[in-house]
């Protein structure tokens, strides 16, 4: 264990090797982190019969509109999401997931599920307990920074 007074490096560290992991999990399903992320928001919204746009996913994942727009396009030519336009407002377009979209969004899960599973077991469930806790308490902390 590297305690060098920096835990917010570790977790960026550990943060990052989780993203290629999952790169490479996703890498023949043709997706990067970005896009699963979004078409797994996509997918539980829509589980959920609720309509998603653009500008949801732009505040859900805190990046610019132009980046969303990106990954949008790159999943409608993947043939994985629609958007369809809004009768009320021509400006609108909500996002869905095409039947191969949902396919492949499962697909997805399963494997997040089994990297979940392999995490799991590499912590007792005091670790675990230990490792919710600490994260809830930097995650206070740094909500309560936001606001000083």
């Amino acid at each position: 264990m590297n305690d060098d007074g920096y835990p917010m490096r570790e977790l960026v560290n550990l943060n990052c090797i989780w993203h290629r992991v999952i790169e490479k999990q996703m890498a023949d399903l043709g997706l990067t982190s970005i896009q699963s992320r979004m078409l797994g928001y996509v997918y539980f919204q829509c589980s959920r019969k609720r309509k998603v746009f653009q500008k949801e996913l732009e505040e859900a994942f805190k990046i610019r509109k132009s980046s969303v727009t990106s990954v949008i396009q790159i999943l409608e030519k993947k043939g994985l999401v629609r958007r369809i336009g809004v009768p009320s407002d021509a400006r609108k377009k909500e996002l869905v997931l095409t039947e191969q979209g949902i396919a492949v969004q499962e697909t997805v899960l399963d494997r997040l599920d089994r990297l979940e599973a392999m995490v799991n077991q590499a912590l007792t469930e005091e670790e675990r307990k230990l490792w919710y806790s600490c994260i809830r308490k930097i995650e206070t902390r740094l909500e309560e920074a936001e606001y000083d």
